[in-house]
C-alpha cells in the first residue's frame, strides 16, 4: 500500500499527461484514466474539467467511448 503511494504521480503531473494524450489525439475513457491513475471517475472529470477551463484542452474534447462486447 505503501509503495503505491510513491509510485502515484502528483495531479500536476497527470495533469500534463493528460493534456499531452488529447493534444497527440489519443482516444481513451473515463474509466481508462481511472485505472491508469488509480484514481476515481469523479476525479477524472474534475481533472478534465480543469483542464478545458484553463485552455490546457479544446472545450469540445469528449471521451472516447467503450465498445460493447457481445
Amino acid at each position: 500500500m505503501a509503495l503505491d503511494l510513491l509510485k502515484r504521480k502528483s495531479r500536476v503531473e497527470r495533469l500534463r499527461e493528460v493534456a499531452k494524450k488529447v493534444k497527440e489525439g489519443e482516444a481513451f475513457s473515463a474509466f481508462d484514466l481511472a485505472v491508469e491513475y488509480s484514481i476515481s471517475v469523479n476525479v477524472v472529470y474534475r481533472d478534465i474539467k480543469a483542464l478545458k477551463e484553463g485552455g490546457y484542452i479544446p472545450e469540445e474534447f469528449t471521451f472516447a467511448r467503450k465498445e460493447r462486447s457481445g
